[in-house]
């Protein structure tokens, strides 16, 4: 999968997202177009665009654009 299509999979808001970064479990829960829930390990937060999910540094001071390559096991 890419990381367009990973992106359009969340914004049609099918369902949340699983994975694995650094050891972490991490996914993402696409509520409605204006609300996210995003974890990584014991760091929650919640972003309010789909331009967010993919900037917001919460995997490891990092954001889902730059780890989207060293992710692993997506569900």
């Amino acid at each position: 999968m890419t990381i367009a299509d990973f992106r359009a999979y969340i914004d049609a808001l099918c369902s949340h997202v699983l994975f694995d970064y650094n050891g972490k479990p991490c996914g993402v829960d696409p509520i409605s177009h204006s609300r996210f829930d995003m974890w990584c390990g014991d760091i929650c937060a919640a972003a309010s665009s789909i331009d967010e999910v993919f900037s917001l540094p919460i995997f490891d001071g990092k954001s889902l654009s730059q780890i989207y390559d060293s992710i692993q096991n997506m569900e």
